[in-house]
């Protein structure tokens, strides 16, 4: 169900103190789930992913010229670079 209304949260995390967000925001009574929208850039990416929520649960839409990397015990997600740059 389409909404007209529109909102944006900003949160700046400490490298590694996000690991329950994705499951906390997936929890939330979205009126609209197919219209969130969670963008996250660890530290060691080099763009930010996109993540929509799928069947109630917040999945990673790939994105072209993207690739993630697992990057164990530094990262909660992995580690997201750019294939068209150097």
């Amino acid at each position: 169900m389409p909404t007209n209304e529109c909102y944006m949260w900003v949160v700046q995390f400490i490298r590694l103190n996000w690991g329950g967000l994705l499951t906390h925001l997936e929890s939330l009574p979205w009126p609209a789930p197919g219209s969130v929208q969670v963008l996250v850039r660890d530290e060691e990416d080099s763009c930010f992913g996109l993540w929509m929520i799928y069947d109630g649960k917040l999945a990673e839409v790939p994105l072209p010229h993207t690739k993630r990397e697992p990057f164990e015990g530094n990262s909660v997600t992995g580690v997201l670079s750019r294939t068209d740059q150097p």
